[in-house]
């Protein structure tokens, strides 16, 4: 039988006999994203991979550290990849950096390989190809050697690859509960633009975009007390919340198309709202240089924002920021009277139309991006403690409150 053979270089490796199977063993290593090999054979996996579906593009970014993930971490937050390798032998000593180098043996007989992590290899491998892995990120291995039967083969593929759930947003969009969404958006031919169930092809998630509307849910945080944090510390919880009371969303249908669009400009805008306040210092400048703006890296794409009809830009305010900002404006909501119910709940309106919302953000952004800027000047410099903090909220909304009174007053 033919063998073929993949080095890798690991920063880290242990290495664990298997009570119950005589020969049987696994290896784990903690290897450098940017030296994983190509050729690792894919024969035992029984998914092919695509991805080119949201899920999969997030992990790419994070990967290339494109998003707000905290640089380095990737290898915390990933799972890694599973392989069956036929044997694993050590290759000499250390090299000059430190890595051990080992390597994994494949007989050509169609069953070995990795059997759970097909679609980061092609994420891992296609950032390679583009040179655009940082340095210090690392990717898990779990390679298990010496099993002597196809079948346990076979088992292992299996089960590793059922762990993945049908996911709540699935099933919601099964159950039409998104379709008030869908009208909406349509109206703008947004709907498309939308991943609104598991292995949809939109460019936003639909998990995303109800916590962009969760920002405005004025029934949950109705004033200056308390404030929609979770939409960024715990997004998924709000997918929750609209799957236990979806009447609580409906009813902010009538702004949901103004929201969407509130929340791609204030990430447009912030340069012109920042260098209109000249910045922290009052000179300006340098906006491009502030950890709470993102930057498109060279040879990358401008960044697109979906709701503002594909309008691009090489820079954009960063979640943790847009977030804290944007919720600040349901100030401006007010229950709408003479509308529908929808259950328990009054729809909303604006209280003096959209006009004024944007008008009220170009007069005050600057002043609510300064607001950011120094609570995570003052606290530790950690851009995403800042935006999981009530304390960053409280403030950017009482500052706005402010402004808009004094504009109302005069």
């Amino acid at each position: 039988m033919n063998h073929r053979s993949v080095q890798v270089a690991a920063k880290w490796s242990r290495r664990m006999v298997d009570p119950n199977f005589p020969g049987a063993e696994t290896h784990y290593m903690l290897v450098p994203a940017s030296e994983l090999p190509s050729g690792l054979p894919l024969d035992a996996n029984p998914r092919d991979p695509n991805i080119n579906r949201p899920v999969y593009r997030a992990i790419s970014q994070s990967l290339r550290q494109e998003d707000d993930s905290v640089d380095g971490s990737f290898h915390l937050k990933h799972r890694g990849i599973t392989i069956v390798a036929s044997t694993v032998t050590k290759v000499g000593d250390p090299r000059d950096d430190g890595l051990d180098v080992f390597e994994l043996h494949f007989p050509d007989d169609g069953i070995y390989g990795i059997v759970d992590g097909g679609h980061s290899y092609e994420i891992v491998r296609k950032a390679n190809e583009d040179d655009a892995i940082p340095e210090n990120e690392y990717l898990k291995l779990e390679v298990i050697t010496g099993l002597r039967t196809e079948t346990l083969v076979t088992e292992i593929a299996g089960g590793r690859n059922t762990s993945m759930q049908v996911q709540a947003k699935s099933l919601l969009d099964l159950n039409r509960e998104f379709q008030f969404l869908k009208d909406e958006l349509a109206a703008e031919g947004w709907s498309e633009n939308v991943a609104w169930h598991e292995g949809d092809s939109g460019d936003v998630d639909v998990v995303d975009l109800i916590a962009i509307i969760s920002c405005f849910d004025i029934e949950s945080y109705p004033g200056r007390t308390s404030h929609p944090v979770d939409a960024y510390r715990r997004k998924k919880s709000m997918l929750d919340r609209f799957q236990t009371d979806p009447d609580r969303y409906r009813r902010l249908t009538p702004i949901v198309r103004d929201v969407l669009q509130l929340h791609d400009w204030i990430a447009f805008d912030s340069e012109d709202r920042w260098q209109q306040v000249g910045g922290f210092s009052g000179s300006g400048g340098k906006y491009g240089r502030l950890e709470m703006v993102e930057v498109a890296k060279t040879g990358r794409p401008d960044f697109s924002f979906t709701f503002l009809n594909g309008d691009r830009s090489r820079k954009r305010l960063r979640r943790p920021a847009v977030f804290p900002v944007l919720a600040s404006f349901r100030l401006l909501l007010t229950q709408d009277a003479t509308g529908t119910p929808h259950g328990a709940y009054k729809p909303v309106k604006w209280r003096s139309g959209f006009e004024e919302v944007m008008e009220l953000w170009a007069l005050a952004g600057g002043q609510l991006l300064r607001t950011f800027y120094e609570h995570w000047d003052s606290t530790g410099r950690d851009l995403h403690a800042s935006g999981r903090s009530p304390a960053v909220w409280g403030s950017i909304y009482k500052e706005l409150a402010v402004i808009d009174f004094e504009r109302r007053g005069t």
